[in-house]
């Protein structure tokens, strides 16, 4: 089982006209943010998508234009947590990713969450309270693979 990150394999940050941009070295304010997409390359997706008809694949990460891609995956699985808990992981000080951690970004997030799970849900995604303990939520995730013919469990 291979796992891909998407905010660092598949996303990247674009101008209105689609050109990837660089992300500021200074974590942006909200006007960048909001000027700028995060989104998917569609050949990187392709990519993934291809070496899973080897070996399955779990992706984790979120964008923009994630819609256009979703009906191609076999399995979606929702991690739901409340806005009090999406805080406090992010703003975690031991966590390695800075996005979440100033407040135009964390509020990005924030704003993005809703959004994102209408999305998620309306789609047939499975909806997994996150909030339970690492080992109930991984054990949920196995079990809808499993249902799905996605076997997880001694793959490595």
């Amino acid at each position: 089982m291979r796992s891909v990150d998407a905010d660092f394999v598949l996303a990247r940050w674009e101008d209105p006209d689609g050109t990837p941009v660089a992300f500021p070295a200074d974590m942006p304010s909200m006007e960048w943010i909001q000027r700028h997409r995060w989104h998917w390359g569609a050949e990187q997706v392709d990519q993934v998508l291809a070496e899973s008809r080897q070996h399955p694949v779990a992706v984790c990460g979120t964008a923009a234009n994630m819609g256009d891609h979703l009906a191609r995956f076999d399995l979606l699985i929702l991690l739901q947590v409340d806005e009090p808990t999406m805080t406090q992981r992010l703003t975690d000080p031991n966590r390695n990713n800075d996005f979440g951690k100033t407040p135009a970004t964390l509020q990005w997030s924030l704003d993005w969450r809703p959004r994102l799970e209408a999305e998620m849900l309306a789609v047939g995604a499975h909806p997994i309270d996150a909030q339970q303990s690492l080992a109930v939520v991984a054990d949920q995730v196995i079990r809808l693979a499993t249902d799905c013919g996605i076997y997880l469990r001694g793959l490595g």
